[in-house]
């Protein structure tokens, strides 16, 4: 009978949303009332809510669907043994696997019956806003909870992120308790949180950093000055480039060791003067529209960045001598970038010797993964004044390695994307920024 009055997907009239027994004085009561009401909870009975009592998984997931508004009628299998295809919850986990919500404790088990615990709750919370398509804010700066270490790498970023959007809190002020039980009052305050954030618009404080990689690469020849006048024109704020110097010590954007890619000559830049290179189009590979393109100094790039207000997210590509990386340095002063600029590379050695010019500098460690070596060298760069994190690409990250970051109080960019499902699941991450060659806000929230 409680199972039938529970899960029968008959909405709960306002009168009796209210005129449940046990939820008067509740810290929960407005929004089991809005859920209710809005039939995506039910009552236990017409008279009781128990918003005390833990959730299961399989209740949890179907008052999910139902939040959505799913076709009951159109999931009939799930591919886990203990999930009946009959079941009152089947077509909901049926739904929510096909939909990359949720997923087993086994390649067969779904555990139906098992208690939702809160890190579970927020790991589910967090993959439905990324099937919606619903880029999540960052309300407040996300932090870890004293009791981190009892949290499940495959969930901590979650809850960082949800803490951050300013949906979900901790169990007190200092303590989140991810292994307790969530309750039915827990998953209705979460659900209207969730729903109120969707539905309003966001800040530009609360949208991610968005860095247009090489310039506005999509529509301009990479690391030219036309990128980044295109990306000042698509409202970009972050812009990337490489940085390589010539033979005669000309500092040059360019991403490759040689210009045979995106020019029409050909060799390595450090073994041409910066003479020799102008002879050479550097933007008729891309379109006739920009024939003619010059490969551009560091110090023309900086002086639009000033120009146009744009921040430079510059890449140290291959060894610089500590020569090499004051001249770049004193270049950004010049044009009064200094606290503007984050500097980037693979070298921990380049990094360092930023640090020699500036010691508040922004500095970002690029790695294709995170490892725990990478951990080491970007902590080996904080000297309480400078800002460091880490840089790595977004498909090689595992919920492990995410973890790590955060853990070592460390935050983390991830590159290089170009869809917006996939941007959408970053920002709803714990990675700070996103560095791609098309996506704009616009195309996100």
């Amino acid at each position: 009978m409680t199972l039938c009055l529970l899960f029968s997907g008959l909405p709960v009239t306002t009168a009796s949303a209210a005129g449940f027994t046990d939820i008067q004085g509740h810290w929960a009561y407005d929004s089991i009332i809005r859920m209710t009401d809005a039939g995506v909870f039910q009552g236990v009975s017409a008279t009781k809510f128990e918003p005390n009592t833990a959730i299961t998984r399989a209740a949890f997931v179907t008052i999910l669907a139902r939040y959505d508004g799913y076709n009951a009628a159109a999931y009939k299998n799930s591919k886990f043994k203990d999930v009946p295809a009959d079941s009152w919850y089947g077509p909901a986990v049926a739904w929510a696997y096909q939909k990359g919500i949720v997923s087993g404790v086994s390649n067969t088990a779904f555990a139906p019956n098992q208690s939702l615990t809160r890190e579970s709750l927020a790991v589910i919370l967090v993959n439905y806003a990324n099937y919606a398509g619903k880029a999540l804010p960052r309300v407040r700066k996300g932090k870890l909870f004293s009791d981190s270490k009892r949290c499940a790498d495959y969930a901590l970023d979650a809850i960082y992120t949800l803490y951050r959007s300013g949906i979900i809190n901790g169990t007190s002020a200092t303590a989140f308790s991810p292994k307790g039980k969530a309750t039915r009052a827990d998953c209705a305050q979460l659900l209207c949180n969730y729903q109120d954030i969707a539905q309003r618009s966001y800040t530009g404080a609360e949208k991610v950093q968005i860095i247009s990689h090489r310039g506005y690469s999509w529509g301009a020849p990479e690391n030219t000055l036309p990128a980044f006048e295109l990306s000042a024109k698509m409202g970009c704020t972050y812009v990337e480039a490489d940085v390589r110097f010539t033979k005669d010590g000309v500092p040059v954007l360019l991403h490759d060791a040689t210009i045979d890619r995106t020019s029409n000559g050909s060799g390595e830049v450090s073994k041409m003067t910066y003479s020799q290179l102008q002879q050479y189009d550097f933007g008729a590979w891309m379109s006739s529209e920009y024939a003619g393109t010059k490969l551009p100094t560091f110090e023309q790039f900086i002086a639009l960045c000033a120009q146009k207000g744009l921040r430079p997210y510059i890449e140290l590509k291959s060894s610089m001598t500590e020569a090499q990386v004051r001249q770049l340095y004193d270049v950004t002063a010049k044009y009064s970038m200094s606290s503007k600029v984050i500097w980037i590379s693979t070298s921990l050695a380049n990094l360092k010797h930023v640090l020699t010019c500036n010691k508040s500098a922004s500095l970002g460690l690029l790695d294709e993964q995170i490892t725990q070596t990478t951990v080491t060298h970007a902590k080996s760069l904080q000297n309480g004044k400078d800002t460091v994190f880490i840089s790595a690409k977004y498909n090689n990250l595992s919920a492990a390695e995410r973890a790590l970051c955060l853990r070592s109080n460390l935050t983390y960019g991830v590159w290089t994307i170009d869809t917006a499902a996939t941007a959408i699941r970053e920002i709803n991450s714990g990675a700070q920024f996103i560095t791609t060659n098309s996506l704009l806000w616009s195309n996100l929230y």
